[in-house]
């Protein structure tokens, strides 16, 4: 099974259809958000398992964020297809991280079969939307919508504000462009904070389909430490998901990340489910 640079428009259809066959079966999506745009970009490498004509398993490997996402088809599962898409991811990625999206039994199972170990946690985390007032803007502080012009202010307040984190610190000014090009964006929905100094924060918002809404990314610059901006930041958001008609929100937190954690677990938000990055097993 040889990796393929960017996928046809015939391909894209099958891995999609696909994905959505799995997430029914499953209650929960087997790719991510990255992972469905990099079906039409060529910054990954594209593994098919194939029945006939038929794609029944596929895997990805991005090496910017250097992690894989691998499934298969719920009526074409335990015979083998998904071992031969890791055995050709393998060949191809020296000891790849693979994520488990909701952390399935079976993802767990397989794991173990391939002497994965868990290494990162990511925790989903919902709550309703209630119409609390939002905690108080400080003297000197503004909130207001993105705008074009606020393009390399806000790039570079991500950049400072997640400059550890392994995929949110590298996010790019194509990467922007490419959320902008999304059904779901709008500028209202991104909030800045800014001071004399210029934005200090933002909360980038999500609108799904339906009831949900979502705190998409949420940062403060360091030099806004301390100032409560996160959770005024928060609110804003909150506030104008509630303004579209979401009733419900969610937001994906590093587990490791204690401060978010505990800031959104005051703010009224609980874990439901949790996604899992499985490595190699280190050996003495």
């Amino acid at each position: 099974m040889e990796p393929l640079s960017s996928l046809s428009g015939r391909q894209r259809a099958a891995v999609s259809a696909l994905a959505a066959a799995a997430e029914a079966a499953d209650g929960v999506a087997p790719l991510n958000e990255e992972a469905r745009l990099q079906l039409g970009r060529e910054d990954a490498l594209h593994w098919l398992a194939t029945e006939g004509d038929t794609v029944v398993g596929y895997a990805q490997w991005q090496p910017t964020n250097a992690t894989a996402q691998l499934f298969v088809h719920p009526g074409h599962r335990r015979a083998g297809h998904g071992t031969s898409l890791h055995t050709a991811l393998v060949a191809d990625v020296a000891e790849p991280a693979l994520w488990a999206f909701g952390d399935l039994h079976a993802a767990q199972r397989f794991a173990a079969s391939r002497d994965l170990v868990p290494a990162r946690g990511l925790h989903i985390m919902e709550r309703a939307i209630g119409d609390a007032p939002g905690r108080p803007v400080p003297d000197g502080v503004t909130l207001r919508p993105f705008t074009d012009a606020d393009t390399d202010a806000f790039l570079a307040v991500n950049a400072a504000a997640f400059a550890d984190h392994p995929e949110q610190g590298h996010f790019s000014a194509d990467d922007l462009a490419n959320r902008r090009a999304e059904d779901w964006w709008d500028p209202a929905g991104l909030i800045l904070a800014e001071d004399a100094e210029g934005v200090v924060g933002f909360h980038w918002t999500k609108r799904h389909p339906g009831n949900t809404g979502e705190v998409y990314v949420l940062g403060v610059h360091p030099r806004g430490a301390g100032r409560g901006l996160g959770g005024i930041l928060l609110d804003a958001g909150l506030a104008h998901l509630a303004g579209t008609g979401a009733t419900r929100v969610i937001l994906y937190v590093d587990a490791v990340n204690a401060p978010a954690v505990a800031l959104y677990e005051r703010s009224g938000f609980a874990v439901f489910h949790t996604d899992t990055l499985y490595r190699p097993a280190t050996r003495d």
